[in-house]
C-alpha cells in the first residue's frame, strides 16, 4: 500500500514537471526587448547567469570577508536548473530565415539555457548529449560535439565571437564548460575554419588561495579578448588561456572578489561593458529575500584587481534573474548611472542610484524613462 502511494506521488510529480512552462529569456521589461527587437546588436550587451554566494560559519575571531588572514568561506546557493527556457525577443531575421519574423520558444532544439556570450546562445537540447550555438538575431545555430553526461554543465562561455563571425581572418573560438568541480574543472572545445571540434576535458590541480587546502572550483565566466576570466567559488579570478592545445591558469588574482561590507549572501554578475569587465553584487546584509545594497567593480586587467565604481556615467544596468544587460542610457533616452534590479521574492523592479547610494522602488508607470525612445 506504502509502495502504491509513492509510486502515484512519484506520478503527480513527474506530471507537474512535466507541464512547467518554460522560463522566459532574457526576462527583461518588455519595453526594452522592444528595443533589443530593434537595435539587434544589443544583444551583445546580455550575459547569462550569476552565481548566489553565502558565508559559512568562519573559525576566525573576525567576520569580515576581507580579513587578512584566515579566510571565512563561501558556499554557493544552488539554484533550480531543471526549467527549461524559451526565447523572449522577436526578430525580424531578414534572407537568415525565410519566414521573416520569428517567435523562439521551446519547441526549437535548445531547451536549457546555459550561457550567453558575444550574442551567442549556449543552450542544452531536448536531450542531455546535444549541445547547440546559436546566434539569435541572426537565426543561425550549430550543433556542437555530443556531451557526456556523465560530467555535470554548470555554465559556458565563448572565448571570442563564433567563427562563422571571423571566416577569412583565420582566427579560431573556444567554447569552455565549467563544471563546478575540480576533476574536471572545465570542458572545452576550439573552433574555425579547419579546426576539428571535439571536447577536451582537464583537471585543475591548482590551489585555490582563499580556499581551506582545495583546488580551484570555478563558477562563474566571462570571455574577453580570446581568454576567460573566471571566478572560483572562494571569489579568486583566474586568467584562463590555451596553450599547447589545453587550457592554463597563466595569472590568479592576489585579491578577492567579495563585497566590500559584511552580509548575509549576495549574487554575483559578470558582464562586459565598453571594452570592461564589470562584477555587479546584489547583496543582502539583513535578510537572505531582499537586496538592501549593491557594489559594483571593474577589472583592472594588467594588475588582475577588482576596483570599486563609484559612478556608471552614461551607462545603466538591468538585472534579473539569470540576465543582466547594460545600455548606453545616452543613447537610448532612460535614466543613467543606476542599477534596476528585482528582489528574490517578486517580480517588481528596484532601482539603486549610483549617485545617491539608495535603493527604492520603480512605479509600474514609470517605465523606466524609456517610453519616451518608444514614442520617437
Amino acid at each position: 500500500m506504502v509502495q502504491k502511494v509513492k509510486k502515484e506521488k512519484n506520478q503527480i510529480l513527474s506530471k507537474k514537471e512535466t507541464n512547467t512552462s518554460p522560463r522566459p529569456w532574457p526576462n527583461l521589461p518588455k519595453e526594452l526587448t522592444s528595443l533589443i527587437s530593434n537595435e539587434q546588436s544589443l544583444m551583445e550587451n546580455i550575459s547569462f547567469g550569476g552565481v548566489t554566494k553565502s558565508w559559512r560559519s568562519a573559525k576566525s575571531k573576525s567576520c569580515s570577508p576581507r580579513g587578512k588572514f584566515l579566510w571565512p568561506q563561501l558556499t554557493e546557493i544552488q539554484q533550480s536548473t531543471n526549467h527549461s527556457h524559451c526565447f523572449h525577443i522577436w526578430f525580424y531575421t531578414g534572407d537568415y530565415w525565410p519566414y521573416g519574423r520569428r517567435w523562439r520558444t521551446w519547441k526549437d532544439p535548445w531547451i536549457y539555457f546555459k550561457g550567453h556570450s558575444h550574442g551567442q546562445l549556449i543552450a542544452v537540447g531536448h536531450y542531455p548529449d546535444d549541445i547547440f550555438l546559436w546566434k539569435s538575431y541572426r537565426g543561425t545555430y550549430c550543433e556542437l560535439p555530443t556531451w557526456d553526461t556523465r560530467v555535470p554543465f554548470k555554465f559556458a562561455a565563448l572565448s571570442t565571437f563564433h567563427p562563422m563571425d571571423l571566416q577569412g581572418h583565420g582566427k579560431t573560438c573556444i567554447t569552455m564548460v565549467l563544471t563546478g568541480a575540480s576533476s574536471p574543472a572545465f570542458v572545452f572545445c576550439k573552433m574555425g575554419v579547419g579546426k576539428e571540434c571535439v571536447w577536451k576535458k582537464q583537471d585543475c590541480n591548482v590551489t585555490d588561495p582563499f580556499g581551506s587546502g582545495e583546488h580551484f572550483q570555478f563558477v562563474n565566466a566571462i570571455g574577453f579578448n580570446g581568454k576567460f576570466y573566471a571566478l572560483s567559488l572562494q571569489g579568486t579570478v583566474a586568467v584562463i588561456e590555451e596553450i599547447d592545445s589545453c587550457l592554463k591558469l597563466t595569472k590568479i588574482s592576489s585579491s578577492r572578489a567579495v563585497p566590500s561590507i559584511i552580509s548575509r549572501q549576495f549574487k554575483e554578475i559578470l558582464v562586459e561593458s565598453e571594452g570592461e569587465i564589470l562584477l555587479i553584487f546584489l547583496i543582502s546584509k539583513r535578510s537572505i529575500k531582499k537586496v538592501d545594497d549593491v557594489e559594483i567593480y571593474r577589472l583592472d586587467i594588467p594588475k588582475l584587481l577588482w576596483v570599486k565604481m563609484e559612478s556608471l556615467g552614461h551607462r545603466t544596468l538591468f538585472v534579473k534573474e539569470e540576465c543582466c544587460m547594460w545600455i548606453n542610457a545616452n543613447k537610448l533616452g532612460c535614466r543613467s548611472n543606476c542599477i534596476y534590479f528585482t528582489q528574490q521574492m517578486g517580480e517588481n523592479w528596484w532601482l539603486f542610484d549610483m549617485q545617491e547610494k539608495a535603493i527604492s522602488p520603480v512605479p509600474q508607470s514609470s517605465l523606466f524613462g524609456i517610453e519616451t525612445l518608444m514614442e520617437n
